[in-house]
């Protein structure tokens, strides 16, 4: 699987033991989950996000139409500093996203995809935000919520189309 830094096994250790995970773990339609963590000279992101926020469906393609939606989703995370831009002093530079998609047809009728992506910058200490386009690349999906851990600190937040930039 993925590699995941300390403080994000802090927070989901920390909303596991609050009870916070279910909660925010819930499957609603147009609404994804973003764990930030800024550490050291990384940046890493963790999506989660209903896959009828990004491609329309949750189930396994069934026509060309729904295999190219699928791609084209793919695809946008491969170079992912479209769909999250760091503060440009910081100077990062992502690896493509880690992408994970469900086999076969869930048995609730729905399905969430989960997506990875790391940061490293040259000049972490200019590391103070964090844009998210995604509302750009996916219309569907309406509101991101986010839980922060960075400079020391955490905090959620909820971004929107009209809101989309993160500051720590």
């Amino acid at each position: 699987m993925h590699k995941v830094t300390a403080s994000i096994a802090v927070l989901l250790a920390m909303l596991a033991c609050s009870g916070g995970a279910s909660a925010a773990g819930a499957h609603q339609h147009g609404v994804a989950r973003l764990t930030v963590a800024a550490e050291d000279n990384r940046l890493e992101l963790e999506l989660s996000s209903p896959l009828e926020s990004l491609v329309g469906f949750e189930h396994e393609p069934r026509n060309d139409k729904e295999r190219k939606a699928v791609q084209a989703m793919k695809d946008s995370f491969r170079k992912p500093e479209a769909l999250f831009v760091p503060s440009a002093a910081a100077q990062c530079t992502a690896s493509p996203a880690e992408v994970e998609l469900p086999g076969g047809d869930s048995k609730d009728g729905h399905a969430d995809m989960h997506a990875t992506v790391v940061f490293e910058c040259k000049t972490p200490a200019a590391l103070k935000g964090l844009e998210v386009k995604l509302f750009d690349s996916f219309p569907r999906l309406q509101r991101l919520k986010v839980q922060l851990v960075a400079g020391g600190k955490q905090s959620g937040t909820e971004l929107t189309r009209q809101k989309r930039r993160l500051a720590w």
